[in-house]
C-alpha cells in the first residue's frame, strides 16, 4: 500500500489541527498506543510540513530512556508524562510563552481514556461534563485532544460521537480504529508485503469515507530492550495513570471559559494562585479532596448500576456501602432524568 506524502500531509493538516477531538479505539495489544505515539514523534519532529510548526505532547504514556546502568523513566525532548490534571495547565502556560500561539499545537493524548470519564452519567456536573465543557474550548489552550480506548462504547457518547452527526452529535472530529484482522484480509487480498498491523483506519468526520493511512515508523515505539544508551521509547507494558486528585477542575472549566483566549494564560496563573493559597479566585476553600473522592465513588456506583447493569449487592461491596445505599444513589440520578427505580 503506497500513498503520496503530499496527500498523506494534506489529510493529516486536516485532522492535527488545535480544537480537533481525537478517538482511538480498537483491542487491547493492537497497537493503538504504539500508532498514536508514533503520528506524534513525526508531529513534534516537523515531519508533517503543512502541520503547526511547534507540537508539544502532554501525555499518561510512560517513556524510558537507556543509560549505562539501564533504563530510566525520563521523556523525549518536547513530550511531558503527567498523571494528574493538575499538571497540565502550567505545561501549556510555558509551552505559549515559550513559542507564541501561532503555529504551536499541544497534543493531550490519554490512554485508556475510559477510567478517565467514567463520569459520563453524573448529572452533577463534575468530569465527564467539565469534559464535554472543555473540548468546547480546547482550541483556547492550542490544544488537540487525543483518547484512547479499547471500545468506543466505554466514552459514551459525547466522546464517541462526531461532532457533525446527523442525530445525537458529539465533540469527535476524527478516529483512529486498529483492527489487524481487517488489516490482514486486506493485505492478503491484495497480495501487499507488509505486517496489517502497520495500518490504521481513519475516519475524518461522521460523513467522511474511511481512508486506510500507514502507521508511520518511529523510535520511540521499539522493544525498549533493543534501544542504545540515550535513546528513548514508550513503555508498552506500564500501566497508564490519570486522575483529577484534588484538582477542582470544574471550577477551573468555568473560570477559563469567562476569559478570552488573550487572556487565557494570565487567567490559569491566576487560578493556580489561587489553588496555591488554598482558595479559589473568589476566596472559598477548595474542596477537601476525600469529598471529591467520595463523590466520583458515586459517580462510578451509578454507571456500573445503571448502564452495565452490576448487581446492587456486587456494587455494594466494591465501594464498602449499604444496598440501600446503592439505591439511594442510583433513585437520586434517576429522579433528575425523570425516571424512578423501585429497590
Amino acid at each position: 500500500m503506497k500513498l503520496n506524502s503530499d496527500f498523506i500531509n494534506e489529510y493529516l493538516k486536516g485532522i492535527f489541527k488545535p480544537g480537533a477531538v481525537l478517538v482511538s479505539y480498537g483491542m487491547r495489544g493492537g497497537g493503538k498506543t504504539h500508532c498514536a505515539v508514533s503520528y506524534c514523534q513525526r508531529l513534534i519532529e516537523g515531519y508533517y510540513p503543512d502541520c503547526p510548526k511547534h507540537v508539544v505532547l502532554i501525555t499518561n504514556v510512560i517513556f524510558v530512556k537507556k543509560s549505562r546502568k539501564g533504563f530510566v523513566t525520563e521523556s523525549p525532548p518536547g513530550v511531558y508524562t503527567i498523571h494528574s490534571m493538575k499538571e497540565i495547565f502550567p505545561i501549556v502556560v510555558e509551552t505559549l510563552e515559550k513559542y507564541g500561539r501561532k503555529d504551536t499545537m499541544i497534543v493531550l493524548l490519554l490512554d485508556e481514556a475510559q477510567n478517565f470519564l467514567l463520569g459520563d452519567m453524573n448529572n452533577v456536573g463534575d468530569m465527564a461534563s467539565s469534559m464535554k465543557k472543555f473540548c468546547g474550548i480546547i482550541r483556547k489552550f492550542n490544544m488537540c485532544l487525543w483518547l484512547l480506548s479499547p471500545a468506543m462504547r466505554n466514552l459514551g457518547p459525547a466522546f464517541r460521537n462526531f461532532l457533525d452527526a446527523e442525530n445525537d452529535p458529539g465533540n469527535v472530529n476524527c478516529t483512529f480504529q486498529k483492527n489487524n484482522a481487517d488489516a490482514k484480509r486486506f493485505v492478503d487480498s491484495r497480495h501487499y508485503d507488509m505486517d496489517p498491523r502497520s495500518i490504521v483506519y481513519v475516519k475524518a468526520g461522521f460523513n467522511e469515507p474511511t481512508q486506510l493511512l500507514p502507521v508511520p515508523t518511529s523510535s520511540w515505539t521499539r522493544d525498549p530492550d533493543t534501544l542504545a544508551e540515550g535513546e528513548y521509547a514508550y513503555d508498552n507494558l506500564s500501566s497508564a495513570d490519570f486522575v483529577v486528585g484534588d484538582f477542582p477542575f470544574h471550577e477551573f472549566v468555568q473560570h477559563i471559559s469567562g476569559k478570552s483566549s488573550y487572556d487565557m494564560i494570565s487567567g490559569i496563573k491566576e487560578f493556580y494562585e489561587a489553588l496555591d493559597r488554598g482558595e479559589m479566585e473568589d476566596g472559598t476553600p477548595v474542596q477537601d479532596a476525600d469529598k471529591i473522592r467520595y463523590e466520583y465513588g458515586k459517580i462510578l456506583a451509578v454507571r456500573m448500576r445503571v448502564e452495565y447493569d452490576v448487581p446492587r449487592e456486587t456494587v455494594a461491596a466494591l465501594f464498602g456501602v449499604s444496598e440501600n445505599t446503592i439505591t439511594n444513589w442510583v433513585n437520586a440520578w434517576k429522579k433528575s432524568h425523570q425516571q424512578d427505580e423501585t429497590t
